[in-house]
């Protein structure tokens, strides 16, 4: 698996590319982008940050196809959650420094 982020003022960029399901296509990356924006979120406040933490979990869940079901099955793949785990916790510190940041400016 691989992802990253990157911060913008309004919102943090997440990325995730997982390898093709066939090791004969395994240099084949699928990319997926997603935003998460809070600039309208106060997160001084349990309820900004809450709304954050709900919208980090979808981003992720989108990005690493964890609702996408292969034909017969509705278990999530092994890259699915292992991207899903990597996307959160790499959003989840990001999002950390920018609550830092602003609780020091303001």
């Amino acid at each position: 698996m691989f992802k990253t982020i990157s911060g913008a003022p309004a919102f943090a960029i997440l990325a995730a590319a997982a390898l093709a399901a066939s090791p004969a296509l395994a240099q084949e990356r699928d990319t997926r982008t997603t935003g998460v924006s809070y600039q309208d979120l106060d997160l001084a406040t349990e309820a900004g940050r809450a709304e954050l933490a709900q919208r980090i979990d979808d981003a992720a869940r989108q990005v690493c196809g964890m609702d996408e079901r292969s034909v017969g099955s509705n278990i999530v793949s092994r890259e699915s959650r292992d991207c899903f785990r990597a996307a959160k916790r790499e959003l989840e510190q990001h999002f950390a420094g920018v609550i830092e940041r602003r609780n020091h400016a303001g």
